[in-house]
């Protein structure tokens, strides 16, 4: 277990000598470049939370032979079970990868031209630390945007900037998940969380838990889809894994799943097939959604969709003999356009309509630890603050006006527009923005029309970045702090609400090679030596944590010893009686809560939105956005004038841009070729293996054939995070196409999420 570093003790980490290289074939900094290292690390099962991805599954992890880390699901979390996926089980690799960066490294020529020295933390930081604090001397601190995936690092990242004075923080929130927590938030105040486990009916829109995994859900997913209970329909313009695992697979046009739930709710409404008294009860604005849907008929649709009227019919009159215990899912990033918001807000209204929130087998309101203890009436489950909630944001204008008047205005100040950086870099509005601190996130490679967040980055007076890897974002940076990969990370208490509250702490398998620091670590440190720390109440890790848990010493020694923490709460569901009951006997004064049918049904009309119900129509949308208000008909074109739809998605293998040169994760999949049907490669006269162009109207990037009938004939696939730009990154650079650059810089109404969708044309090579 790792102890505290003190100033002392860090201080002389950071003095040692930089490490030679031992060889040429590995370029300086690099793990392959050290003369020798030793991996030291438990022999007995740490429990942690896995880094591959931003599903932060509870995993364990021993060193087995003095060598090898094994990795498995925490046993002690009824969630994993022991079950961990591809890349969790891999993390090993990245470890002992010798292209991963161990030393801190400075650029020594043009930006982006690959030539750097290896240097020692104390020069590192006080480098970037001393440009930090010269671009706020001289500009004001605004003009320094950080960026990070999300998680404990975009936690400490934000922390550092509030501390720093800048409000422009962002995070991959905008790429991905913005839509429907944005939708979610408009009509409930809060993010559900889906049960998949006991649903009896599941409509999906491209929701690729087989693909883009995350373990405990998909495990649930898994069980529902295998059931003879529960019928699983997935609406997908490719023959996906998980369409491979339904029991119906519709192959929609990509972007056009709005229609499709417009027309459902079009059949619910004109027949009256509804829960009419759960939605009088809970919601409002129902009669807006009647007048919105009126002409959303099956066979409009059809004409869009691709899909049968009769298919529509069909499926509403199942869903709704399945209800309440069904699920209409939200989705994640599925194949956006314009359309995004609205769409989601339409699937999520769609499971109010079957009455199906707080209910088995559908969406449901995460339950922490204060929500718990509220309602039990006493202390069931222990409290986790956050230490520095009092360091506050800066209430300056941010760069791409996140949370003020304007297009961004419903999105997070803490999260932000990705696809407004580049564009307010080079356009220097609201104003000039210098520096940029970017931690384990590539916005270089992952966000929209990459050759314009090139060349912004290329603008900027100073880049640092923190990464395990020389991603294209690292090689633009002025100063490389290498980050411990997550095997060699201590850090603070993850919060787990579900139907009861759980924790989870990551906790360090095996010491950092070559002295590799923490984000938090980082971060700290540079605030001491910025002077900008004064409103920080811990310093060490071990504080950090006791904050944290509020002295809960019961707590930490839990989270120490297993990685995780529950309670022997009954699992709640606030509108299912047995549930209800089970709650209240073990909890007697949660029988103050129940109303008249001996529920909580409290949780459905106090609810943080201005009626305190869930609200299918929101003024404060119609507000800013006319005619969004209530989901209704929006632009869902991607073509654009071009013969196909560009499509994207993930796979099992690798995690966006992050994965794809991991040794063993590269081995299993080493290319991404572009899947084209038969009909359509015979038009363009193409054979699998083929290398063709793919042009949409920002950019071109090469491509591999794969002749598939799992595809629409107007539609081409490629898995994110291929085509890589970095030379350094040897097993993968210039290997396969890279999505990201082909796609202008467009962003959905209201929520603001990328368009990851394009309309291109084909030219064989």
């Amino acid at each position: 277990m790792m102890e505290d570093i003190n100033r002392r003790g860090f201080l002389k980490v950071c003095s040692g000598a930089a490490v030679t290289a031992a060889g040429v074939s590995f370029m300086p900094g690099t793990l392959g470049a050290l003369e020798k290292f030793t991996v030291t690390g438990s022999e007995e099962f740490i429990g942690s939370i896995c880094d591959m991805c931003s599903s932060g599954c509870q995993i364990e992890g021993k060193v087995v032979g003095g060598k090898n880390v094994f990795i498995q699901g925490n046993r002690h979390s009824e969630r994993m079970g022991g079950s961990v996926c591809a890349r969790g089980a891999s993390g090993h690799s990245q470890l002992y990868d010798k292209q991963r960066i161990v030393s801190p490294l400075i650029r020594t020529g043009e930006r982006g031209e690959n030539k750097w020295r290896e240097a020692t933390w104390n020069e590192a930081l006080d480098l970037v630390a001393e440009n930090l604090n010269k671009i706020k001397r001289e500009h004001g601190p605004a003009s320094v945007v950080f960026t990070s995936k999300m998680g404990d690092r975009h936690t400490h990242m934000t922390t550092f900037a509030n501390a720093y004075g800048s409000p422009n923080i962002f995070s991959h929130m905008s790429t991905c998940p913005i839509s429907y927590a944005t939708a979610m938030t408009h009509v409930f105040g809060y993010v559900l969380k889906r049960d998949y486990e006991h649903s009896k009916y599941i409509l999906n829109f491209g929701h690729n838990l087989f693909e883009g995994i995350d373990v405990a859900l998909t495990k649930q997913l898994a069980k529902a889809a295998a059931s003879e209970e529960c019928k699983f329909v997935v609406l997908d313009p490719r023959f996906s894994v998980i369409a491979a695992k339904a029991d119906e697979w519709l192959p929609v046009k990509p972007g056009t799943d709005l229609a499709f739930i417009l027309s459902l709710i079009h059949v619910w409404l004109r027949d009256g097939t509804y829960d009419k008294e759960f939605v009088e009860k809970y919601s409002v604005g129902i009669e807006k959604l009647v007048e919105s849907t009126k002409d959303a008929t099956p066979e409009w649709q059809e004409s869009i969709t691709g899909i049968k009227a009769s298919a529509v019919e069909r499926i509403a009159k199942e869903i709704y003999a399945a209800s309440p215990h069904c699920m209409i899912d939200w989705g994640h990033r599925g194949t956006t356009s314009l359309a995004e918001y609205p769409k989601v807000k339409a699937t999520i209204i769609a499971n109010i309509l079957m009455g199906s929130i707080e209910r088995k087998g559908g969406g449901y309101f995460p339950k922490n630890a204060q929500v718990v203890n509220n309602l039990a009436g006493e202390q069931v489950a222990p409290v986790v603050i956050n230490p520095d909630a009092h360091i506050k944001a800066s209430p300056e204008p941010r760069m791409d006006g996140a949370g003020e008047a304007g297009e961004n205005k419903f999105i997070s100040r803490v999260h932000g527009s990705l696809t407004d950086l580049a564009s307010g870099i080079l356009s220097e509005k609201p104003y000039p923005i210098k520096g940029m601190f970017s931690i384990r996130h590539n916005p270089a490679h992952t966000v929209s029309n990459t050759n314009e967040m090139h060349e912004a980055m290329k603008k900027l007076d100073f880049i640092a970045v923190c990464d395990v890897y020389m991603s294209e974002t690292a090689l633009m940076a002025d100063v490389i702090l290498p980050e411990a990969t997550y095997l060699e990370r201590e850090e603070g208490i993850t919060k787990l609400p579900g139907k009861a509250p759980a924790y989870a702490m990551r906790n360090r398998v095996v010491k950092p090679i070559n002295n590799t620091l923490t984000n938090i670590e980082i971060f700290r440190e540079l605030a001491s030596r910025m002077k900008i720390d004064s409103q920080y109440k811990w310093k060490t890790l071990r504080q950090y944590r006791t904050a944290q848990a509020q002295g809960n010493a019961k707590l930490l020694d839990q989270l120490k010893k297993t990685g995780f923490a529950s309670f022997d709460i009954p699992p709640l569901l606030a509108m299912e009686k047995k549930m209800v009951k089970e709650f209240t006997r073990k909890y007697p004064m949660a029988n103050n809560s129940l109303d008249e049918n001996n529920l909580f049904s409290h949780f459905l009309t106090n609810l943080k939105t201005p009626s305190g119900k869930m609200e299918i129509f929101s003024q404060q949308v119609e507000d800013v956005f006319p005619g969004y208000g209530v989901p209704g008909v929006a632009d869902m074109e991607l073509a654009h004038g071009y013969p196909y739809i560009l499509t994207t998605g993930k796979t099992a293998i690798h995690t966006n841009g992050h994965t794809q040169n991991v040794p063993f994760l590269n081995m299993l999949m080493s290319d991404a070729p572009v899947w084209i049907h038969p009909d359509t490669a015979k038009k363009e006269n193409l054979r699998n293996g083929d290398q063709v162009m793919l042009e949409s109207k920002v950019a071109k990037d090469k491509a591999t054939v794969m002749v598939t009938e799992g595809i629409r004939r107007d539609t081409l696939f490629v898995y994110f995070g291929f085509g890589r730009n970095s030379a350094d990154l040897k097993r993968t650079n210039g290997v396969g196409t890279n999505m990201s650059k082909l796609l202008p810089t467009i962003k959905g109404p209201v929520s603001s999420t990328m368009i990851t969708n394009v309309g291109v044309k084909i030219t064989k090579l």
